[in-house]
C-alpha cells in the first residue's frame, strides 16, 4: 500500500506533463504570422503566374482579353461558362490552385484545403465539412488547424478581374455579402481576397 501512495504523485505528475504538452503540439500545429505570409506569398504568385499563364496561351505574350468582350461569348472548343468573363475566371482558378497545390502541399500540407465545403450545424453552431449545397459555403482556400479544415485561422478567395480591369473596385456588393458570409464561419482574420493585380485584400471583420 505505502507504494502504492508514492507511485501515484509521480503518475499523476506524468498525466500533467503529458497534458502540458499536448497542449503545446495543439498550439504548434497553427501557422504562426511568419508561416500565414508565406503561404499569402505562395497565394499571390500562384495567382498571378495563372493570370498571366492562361492569358499568354489564349490572346498571346502579354495581351489580354479587352473589356467589350468580356460579357460575350467565349470562342473556345471547350467552353466552361456562357461568357469570356466567367470561362476565363475557371480556366486561371484551376490553373491557380494546380499551383497552389503543388507549393503549400511541399511547406504545410496538412494546414490547407482547396474548396471545402462547409456549414454551420443548426443546433450545436459548429463548423462541419458536408457535401450538401443547401445552406453551406465553398471559400476558394482555408487554412486551419493542422488535418481538420474546421478549425479556421484564414479563408480566401481568388478573384480574376477580366480584361483591362485592373483599377476597378473588387469590393462589389455581390463580393462583399460572399467575404460576410464566409466571415461568420469563424477563423483570426477577416477573410482575404486575393487578385493578381492587388494582391492580399481585407475588410474590416463584420460583427
Amino acid at each position: 500500500m505505502p507504494a502504492t501512495v508514492r507511485v501515484a504523485p509521480a503518475a499523476e505528475k506524468l498525466v500533467q506533463v503529458a497534458e502540458a504538452l499536448q497542449g503545446l503540439l495543439t498550439v504548434s500545429r497553427f501557422l504562426d504570422g511568419s508561416q500565414k505570409k508565406a503561404v499569402e506569398t505562395i497565394l499571390v504568385t500562384c495567382v498571378r503566374e495563372a493570370n498571366t499563364q492562361v492569358d499568354n496561351e489564349l490572346f498571346g505574350q502579354g495581351r489580354s482579353l479587352p473589356d467589350s468582350e468580356c460579357g460575350k461569348e467565349p470562342i473556345a472548343k471547350e467552353k466552361r461558362a456562357p461568357t469570356w468573363r466567367r470561362h476565363l475566371g475557371k480556366l486561371k482558378h484551376e490553373a491557380a490552385f494546380a499551383c497552389i497545390q503543388q507549393r503549400l502541399s511541399a511547406r504545410f500540407p496538412d494546414n490547407f484545403s482547396i474548396e471545402p465545403r462547409l456549414r454551420r450545424d443548426g443546433i450545436t453552431q459548429d463548423v462541419m465539412l458536408t457535401d450538401r449545397w443547401g445552406g453551406s459555403l465553398q471559400p476558394d482556400i482555408v487554412v486551419h488547424f493542422a488535418r481538420n479544415a474546421t478549425r479556421i485561422q484564414c479563408i480566401y478567395d481568388l478573384k480574376f478581374p477580366c480584361g483591362y480591369e485592373v483599377g476597378t473596385n473588387p469590393w462589389t456588393p455581390a463580393v462583399v455579402s460572399q467575404m460576410n458570409a464566409y466571415g461568420r464561419l469563424g477563423g483570426e482574420c477577416p477573410p482575404a481576397l486575393v487578385t493578381p493585380q492587388l494582391a492580399i485584400l481585407r475588410q474590416s471583420r463584420t460583427p
